[in-house]
């Protein structure tokens, strides 16, 4: 599936047996989704343990089988009008945005709320909210030596999500959604105490593409300015629980984007963490962990574009799960190939040719220092990449930026043609790794 991840089953499994093989995995009532997924887990843990802070990125995103009538066990998505599979993850990932795989992964259908269900009753049963405190739960207590930081976008913005992070001995930065009372004798709401604030500094960040429901873009990708504000503030207890509730302390840093362009929405982020935030280089260090948060994002494209999870033709929606859950693992890759190609080119140490030799096989350097004009041996990690991109289109003008995961994968796969054909001229199949 890693070869070719935007074909069907019956192309990535040509040999007939090793495909009813597949079939026969992602049919079995007996195999459970998540299990298959375990063994990556196990190993993204331990990649967890070298790192002092590991951010844990959680979302949900909508696998939409609409127009497959044929697929059992589907709730609503969307705004009701679609059909499909609600998938949230928490995904590993570095502050500055490196990706090292799958923390959590769950699917279901969406609870429809029964008629005349009284609020008590909807409190007593799962919620769709509650899956981010699930996932907290799942993951767990970081490895030693380290500390887990859950950050979520406004969904996340629920007490149960801090109070299950407390337990679990992690961090976390929320986007607020909600506008809390507040514990303060001259303000009731927590926009209006925030906003009140002198501003602290300003920060420089980038947001990626965001798109809607239709893939349509609704907003391009920019470079924004924000005003920083922070303070700590002690949250009210929740609407409707005792009064003897004691009320949440946190720490909030509030950044509003300076002259938006014109026709965009400007960007404004209520971050609600767990984190000391006691400087402007506090808050910035939390702004830039919730700006990482947009790597969840190209994974759910990565998933969708990529390997083309919605086109699948299974017909059930646990056989898509099962589905899922290898499709993940191949996605993390995808990505991390882009951060294999970004980290080299940023970080003078890794660009060397011994740091390529020990990693990438000798067939891949022949053919790359081939295309690339130079010697084997002075193949550097940044020639090998530059290279893979070009083969994918990139062109690598100065205003172009670095190549992104789906660039870097359309040349690796124009290469691995190339290096299978150098393998069976040498007679060196049987020593073949995957890149």
């Amino acid at each position: 599936m890693s070869q070719s991840p935007q074909q069907s089953l019956p192309k990535q499994c040509p040999d007939w047996a090793d495909l009813k093989a597949a079939y026969r995995l992602l049919s079995n009532g007996a195999v459970d989704a998540r299990a298959i997924q375990e063994p990556h887990r196990r190993h993204v843990r331990d990649a967890c343990a070298g790192h002092p802070v590991v951010l844990c990125v959680q979302d949900t995103s909508d696998l939409d089988f609409t127009r497959r009538t044929g697929i059992s066990g589907l709730g609503k998505t969307g705004n009701g009008s679609g059909r499909g599979l609600l998938q949230h993850t928490a995904l590993a990932v570095l502050p500055g945005g490196r990706v090292l795989g799958v923390l959590d992964q769950t699917w279901h259908a969406r609870v429809e709320r029964p008629e005349k269900e009284t609020r008590k009753q909807r409190l007593a049963r799962w919620r769709e909210s509650s899956v981010w405190a699930d996932a907290v739960a799942a993951v767990g207590p970081a490895p030693s030596g380290c500390r887990f930081v859950h950050v979520g976008d406004r969904h996340s913005d629920c007490r149960g999500t801090m109070d299950q992070c407390d337990r679990q001995g992690a961090g976390f930065v929320l986007r607020a959604m909600h506008d809390r009372r507040v514990v303060h004798e001259a303000h009731e709401r927590l926009w209006e105490l925030m906003g009140a604030l002198p501003v602290a500094g300003t920060a420089d960040v980038s947001v990626g593409t965001q798109r809607n429901g239709y893939n349509r873009v609704k907003r391009p990708t920019r470079d924004a300015k924000l005003a920083v504000r922070f303070a700590r503030v002690t949250l009210d207890r929740p609407a409707h629980t005792p009064k003897s509730t004691p009320g949440r302390s946190v720490f909030v840093v509030y950044a509003s984007e300076i002259d938006p362009p014109a026709g965009q929405e400007p960007l404004e982020w209520m971050l609600l963490t767990s984190e000391p935030v006691e400087s402007l280089a506090d808050a910035l260090r939390v702004l830039g962990w919730y700006a990482d948060r947009w790597v969840v994002e190209e994974f759910h494209r990565a998933e969708k574009e990529g390997c083309r999870l919605e086109a699948t033709q299974l017909d059930d929606s646990a056989d898509v799960a099962r589905l899922a859950s290898i499709v993940a693992v191949v996605a993390v890759r995808l990505l991390q190939l882009r951060d294999s190609a970004r980290r080299a080119q940023d970080d003078p140490a890794q660009d060397a040719p011994h740091a390529l030799r020990s990693s990438v096989p000798r067939s891949w350097i022949l053919v790359v220092a081939k295309l690339a004009g130079v010697a084997t041996h002075d193949l550097t990690p940044t020639q090998f990449y530059r290279t893979i991109a070009k083969r994918g289109g990139h062109l690598g003008r100065k205003g172009d930026g670095p190549p992104g995961w789906k660039t870097l994968w359309r040349g690796w796969q124009d290469i691995s043609l190339m290096v299978a054909g150098v393998e069976l001229a040498l007679g060196n199949d049987a020593g073949r790794r995957s890149g």
